[in-house]
């Protein structure tokens, strides 16, 4: 839902259908329940429809709850669905550079793709979220594929396809001074992140709710990046051809006649310099930001 813009109330729309669904499955499951519980009247359940499939996803799920979820897909959500994505595509329209990111969609420690289509992004994520549920898989994917239809995306096209939008860096083994309480932090995607635009960011242990200490973070992530470009600079040679390890520094090519490239491409590299530039401009780590400039200045 962040990686929503907040344009034509995308986010919200996100949390309305996706709490609207949970909402609905946990009253039917309550209901369900009470049916089935011990000296309760038997009650017939409703047939399945057409569009309902066999039980083959969560088998512990009770029959008349999946006839439920795959009837409220198909009907109610449907509805829902198709009206608001025809709201958010009035009054946002995407931008005409496929390879430029729109300036409606957020900034976050994680962004690394050029998203430009609120209504084509809303869609693919929300039918992502449903689609967690096994036992409606096939009504979302129908759902998904005539909703694209109305935004002139092709069904197997790229852009149709999800991909997650916000890359992890996980902060291995960090302790809190507390309690010693250890734990790995995803600076990008951990929900414990507590940040206002005008202070430092604050991390909270998960264990007693201590603060930990952003310096020391921010020292953490420099020694990360240093690490991580004595690696790039010391790495091995590998042949395209046969795998083996290049041992001896004059020939130019392996003895099986393959070329010598990098074990560690300098993409994967920028990446990830890439994505501590992020999190060092989002949390405002200045020390971090003129180590990551000074590493490009020099390995140009």
């Amino acid at each position: 839902m962040q990686y929503l813009p907040q344009t034509a109330s995308c986010q919200k729309y996100f949390l309305m259908i996706i709490s609207a669904y949970i909402a609905a499955v946990y009253h039917s499951m309550k209901q369900e329940l009470r049916r089935n519980a011990p000296g309760a009247t038997p009650i017939k359940r409703r047939g399945a429809t057409q569009v309902s499939q066999q039980p083959t996803g969560d088998v512990s799920a009770l029959p008349g709850l999946i006839t439920f979820s795959q009837e409220y897909v198909s009907s109610e959500l449907t509805q829902n669905f198709f009206t608001i994505t025809q709201k958010i595509q009035k009054k946002v329209s995407s931008t005409r550079s496929v390879t430029l990111p729109s300036e409606m969609f957020p900034v976050l420690p994680g962004s690394h793709l050029p998203l430009n289509n609120p209504a084509l992004e809303f869609i693919k994520y929300v039918c992502q979220v449903l689609s967690l549920d096994a036992n409606i898989v096939n009504q979302v994917n129908k759902l998904k594929r005539d909703l694209l239809r109305l935004v002139d995306v092709g069904e197997f096209s790229e852009d149709a396809q999800f991909h997650d939008p916000c890359k992890s860096y996980i902060l291995p083994e960090v302790i809190c001074h507390q309690c010693n309480f250890c734990r790995d932090l995803d600076l990008c995607k951990d929900p414990a992140v507590s940040q206002d635009g005008s202070v430092l960011p604050q991390w909270f242990c998960s264990n007693c709710q201590a603060q930990y200490d952003t310096e020391s973070i921010e020292m953490a992530l420099v020694e990360a990046l240093q690490k991580k470009l004595m690696s790039y600079t010391l790495q091995d040679l590998e042949c395209s051809k046969c795998k083996g390890v290049k041992e001896a520094n004059m020939p130019l090519y392996c003895s099986c006649a393959g070329d010598f490239n990098l074990s560690f491409t300098t993409k994967s590299f920028t990446e990830q310099v890439e994505v501590f530039r992020n999190i060092a401009a989002h949390y405002n780590m200045n020390f971090l930001l003129e180590t990551i400039d000074w590493v490009l200045s020099m390995n140009a």
